[in-house]
């Protein structure tokens, strides 16, 4: 599942550089083990689904897309 770091938690990246104290600042940062087995087997069964048909719908059809919680 994916993550939101915001800020201070994210500052620590040996790749990131801020003058402003990383103030906006947002990174996504997935793992792969986090969440139930029952939500790492429905993203699993979205993402097959959505190879198999990507070049059938639109990009509103993306149901990984539609599962995020922000």
């Amino acid at each position: 599942m994916w993550r939101l770091k915001i800020a201070a938690e994210a500052g620590d990246g040996p790749h990131l550089f801020s003058t402003n104290n990383y103030v906006g600042r947002q990174i996504w940062e997935f793992d792969a083990n986090s969440g139930s087995p029952e939500e790492r087997e429905e993203v699993d069964r979205a993402r097959q689904n959505f190879s198999l048909n990507r070049s059938c719908f639109k990009a509103s059809a993306d149901l990984l897309w539609r599962m995020q919680e922000v």
